[in-house]
């Protein structure tokens, strides 16, 4: 940056609004960049979801290098919670090289997260006795890191690529079509629950199943 300043010293005759309309891009570049309160594992490849009630990304877009991260905010936790369905890779999976938490908030001063609660135990990205992993988070962020594997662990070629979809659910009068997807993510979830490996999904704002009938 410092050689651009001196190039642009020597033309002392470009406007200001030229100056501005050439530095604009870069300084929202540089913005984007860090956007994220995703430590200091990921500051260079980093993502933040703001505003956003459903979606997906597979993870050969989000996490195209090491480290990365995607972080998923809520708008408020005390009216909305976070639900998460993870697709796992069929192969070239590389054990904990994944990490999935959330957590309240994020100190810039001390690189410290507050409220931090791991998620790994739910997902086992790699375990391929259940290909459909569900979370349910109520803090104010959810984040997924991707980091150098565990010592020792042989890198595979590949990515082992997965897919994330995620919904920002009322806790109130929740949509009619957030509903239908999230009663099909917890009949999923119930589905391939075992002791072992057990449903992410606690409960739900939404009436998944239907009364029964009353006995005249």
């Amino acid at each position: 940056m410092t050689s651009i300043f001196s190039w642009i010293r020597g033309q002392a005759r470009w406007p200001l609004p030229v100056l501005f309309l050439y530095f604009a891009p870069l300084l929202l570049m540089e913005g984007c960049c860090h956007a994220a309160p995703s430590g200091p594992e990921s500051d260079s490849c980093s993502t933040l979801v703001q505003s956003r009630f459903f979606g997906f990304f597979l993870s050969s877009s989000v996490f195209p290098t090491i480290p990365c991260s995607w972080t998923l905010q809520n708008p408020d936790p005390r009216r909305y919670t976070i639900f998460i369905k993870v697709t796992k890779p069929t192969e070239k999976c590389v054990p904990s090289q994944l990490r999935t938490f959330q957590y309240d908030s994020f100190l810039e001063t001390t690189r410290t997260y507050l409220g931090m609660e791991s998620f790994n135990e739910v997902v086992r990205l790699c375990d391929a006795s259940a290909p459909v992993a569900f979370l349910e988070a109520g803090k104010q962020f959810l984040q997924m890191r991707k980091g150098p594997p565990r010592a020792g662990t042989a890198i595979t070629d590949g990515n082992g690529d997965f897919k994330t979809e995620y919904l920002v659910v009322g806790k109130r009068n929740p949509s009619m079509a957030a509903c239908q997807m999230l009663c099909q993510w917890l009949e999923d979830c119930l589905a391939s629950s075992t002791s072992n490996r057990p449903c992410g999904i606690m409960q739900t704002p939404c009436m998944c199943w239907e009364p029964p009938p009353q006995l005249s």
